[in-house]
């Protein structure tokens, strides 16, 4: 028997780890969770953030009141009077960033922005000509377009011939692109050109061809009257028989010695 009590008990007693915790109880709830002051007036955000909202409130009602007392005192303006005002505005914006120095780091102001929206959407390059630009916003033309147009400046044509180092790069283009085509439609004529020499076997061939079937028809054709001419022979034959048949044997006259 283990000594201090009897079997099964244990020396801890009833503590310990077999401790069972028990749930629920009373319930206890704080009180005079707001403060007060000595007077016993709240503080804390809703005392002074009440007083303080009420407070603004007042002030701006005061503002507004004022606004609409020195609206009303003045006169009111036509649309041209504030336009014209708002010009003026702009004009001394202006004329005051003008005499300032402009420091690192400035802003443009907004009546520089609205001056600069008042310009064109894209502005024009200053590295760009006047000329470029207009050649730029002009439609590109063809290169037959441009041929036709410098037709009667290279050797041959009825105008004057004019130097090749006065000519546009569009027109000496252009005038390649002829002369390039001039020669290569003479040498296609020739017969000289890879097209040309490719056509001029295709059509051998199709001659050869055609040759050949004429030819095939031609014999038909002769074999056909041969066969035709031997029927009819054999045909004026068989009636010729019939013929003497039908007439009978021919008497034979008997000489006499």
């Amino acid at each position: 028997m283990a000594p201090g009590g009897p079997p099964g008990s244990s020396s801890r007693g009833r503590g310990g780890k077999f401790k069972k915790f028990t749930r629920g109880g009373g319930k206890h709830f704080s009180k005079n969770l707001r403060p007060l002051d000595a007077d016993g007036n709240e503080l804390g955000m809703w005392g002074e953030g009440a007083e303080a909202a009420e407070s603004s409130e007042e002030e701006e009602d005061d503002d507004s009141e004022e606004e609409s007392e020195e609206d009303a005192s003045k006169p009111e303006m036509t649309r041209e009077e504030r336009r014209a005002a708002a010009k003026a505005k702009k004009e001394a914006a202006i004329a005051k960033k003008k005499n300032t120095v402009a420091q690192p780091g400035d802003l443009p102001s907004s009546s520089e922005e609205e001056e600069d929206s008042d310009d064109d959407d894209m502005p024009a390059n200053p590295n760009h000509s006047k000329a470029a630009r207009n050649q730029a916003s002009a439609p590109p033309i063809s290169v037959d377009e441009a041929a036709e147009g410098v037709k009667g400046l290279g050797i041959g044509g009825k105008g004057k011939p004019k130097p090749v180092g006065e000519l546009s790069r569009r027109e000496r283009e252009a005038l390649q692109a002829q002369q390039a085509k001039e020669r290569y439609q003479k040498m296609h004529e020739a017969g000289k050109t890879d097209e040309a020499k490719a056509d001029l076997a295709r059509l051998k061939l199709i001659k050869e061809k055609r040759e050949a079937e004429a030819a095939r028809k031609q014999a038909e054709k002769e074999e056909r009257e041969e066969a035709d001419k031997a029927k009819r022979a054999e045909i004026e034959a068989r009636e010729q028989k019939r013929k003497e048949a039908a007439m009978g044997p021919s008497k034979k006259k008997v000489s006499k010695k």
